[in-house]
């Protein structure tokens, strides 16, 4: 037990020293133990004790509070959107690579905007307590798990180390993302009545997912310039990760829209003949 709490203390104050001296001290941010701790505690509660405490339970009723859930997500997205954009985005910042910025009253503000966002992916682990709780288990995929708990970290990581400058724009665009994600939620809540209307446009909220890592993939390449002065590290953690999540996105969207419409074509044509 001790030698782990060493192991621990020792990888914490190796963290810190490459944190940003402007947020290395903030909670949750400083080491790297809370933030590992949290994202194991959400892969067992879903993976393992979240199913067995519902093995033998009904399906809880969560409508009411999963609308005000996303409605609660959705301004918070805006809050963001717009906070990002005044802090930087509107006035200095363009989409070629920005440093991360100085003590200056901006960009203060966009490294809290920062935190902010990643306190955001931690109540979004609700997500998927909602699904278990009410027993829609097809919901909680692998994909669905990675892209949480890895975002969760990627977060912590942009609050750690790239506060500001170009790694705001990743957040920009997925506050984007999720305001229309959210807002489709929040009607495919609402009743039957706006169900013809969601089902209709599903999978563009898919197609839109798959354009953010896109555009993410082409911003965050810019960092191999030799012009651009932000670190090669940022780099490192954000391509790997979007590369992930753009082919489990892509497979979903092959699966569950390409080729079931090729299905529903091949049964189509088998019954003329």
């Amino acid at each position: 037990m001790e030698v782990t709490k060493e192991f621990f203390e020792k990888l914490d104050a190796f963290v810190d020293q490459y944190g940003d001296p402007r947020t290395n001290e903030w909670p949750m941010v400083q080491g790297i133990t809370t933030t590992l701790a949290c994202a194991l505690v959400y892969l067992y509660v879903v993976l393992y004790l979240g199913p067995k405490f519902m093995e033998n339970r009904k399906p809880f009723h969560l409508l009411p509070i999963i609308k005000v859930y996303n409605l609660a997500q959705l301004v918070a997205c805006i809050l963001i959107f717009y906070m990002i954009l005044i802090s930087g985005w509107t006035t200095k910042y363009t989409l070629g690579c920005e440093p991360v910025d100085s003590n200056a009253p901006h960009s203060i503000r966009l490294a809290k905007l920062f935190w902010w966002t990643y306190m955001l992916k931690l109540v979004e682990f609700a997500e998927t307590a909602f699904f278990i709780l009410r027993k829609k288990t097809k919901q909680v995929s692998g994909l669905h798990v990675y892209h949480h708990a890895s975002t969760f970290i990627l977060a912590w990581a942009a609050v750690k180390f790239f506060p500001g400058g170009m790694a705001s724009f990743p957040i920009l665009v997925n506050s984007v993302v999720h305001i229309i994600m959210y807002a489709y939620y929040q009607l495919s809540s609402m009743g039957p009545k706006y169900h013809k209307f969601t089902l209709k446009y599903k999978k563009y909220v898919t197609i839109i997912q798959l354009i953010q890592f896109g555009i993410l993939v082409l911003h965050t390449l810019q960092v191999l310039s030799s012009s651009c002065s932000m670190p090669n590290a940022y780099l490192y953690g954000m391509l790997p990760d979007i590369i992930v999540l753009f082919y489990l996105f892509y497979k979903f969207y092959r699966n569950t829209y390409i080729a079931k419409k090729k299905n529903v074509e091949l049964k189509s044509t088998e019954k003329i003949k």
